[in-house]
């Protein structure tokens, strides 16, 4: 069970890296998109395996793995605190406003568009 967590991690991290690496190089510098788009689809994706109800070793490695690893709620928290130090305010607010909010609302709708299958 460990290792179905620590192979899918060790995927999901590598995925958040490259996506990472490629926002940053091509889109916005000052506000935090990779973090934001990589959350958001994973709040989905985590809703959509409860909907589907994943046999457990399947979420182990999905779930807990690959979209725990892909995921990074530290990171989304200290951009915040981030933009606050640096006097963006509204830019603070807003990264943490929509992230919590859209992270809920895509979660809900995995799940409900898993349980609709």
């Amino acid at each position: 069970m460990i290792y179905l967590i620590g192979f899918g991690a060790a995927i999901g991290s590598l995925l958040r890296f490259e996506i990472t690496t490629k926002i940053k190089k091509n889109f916005l510098k000052n506000w935090p998109l990779a973090t934001f788009l990589i959350n958001l689809t994973g709040a989905f994706l985590l809703g959509f395996m409860f909907g589907i109800h994943l046999q457990q070793n399947f979420f182990l490695f999905f779930g807990t793995g690959i979209v725990g690893g892909f995921t990074t709620f530290s990171t989304l928290n200290a951009e915040i605190i981030g933009l606050f130090n640096n006097k963006k305010l509204h830019k603070g607010l807003s990264y943490m406003v929509f992230s919590y909010l859209g992270g809920f609302a895509l979660l809900l709708i995995g799940f409900f568009l898993g349980k609709m299958l």
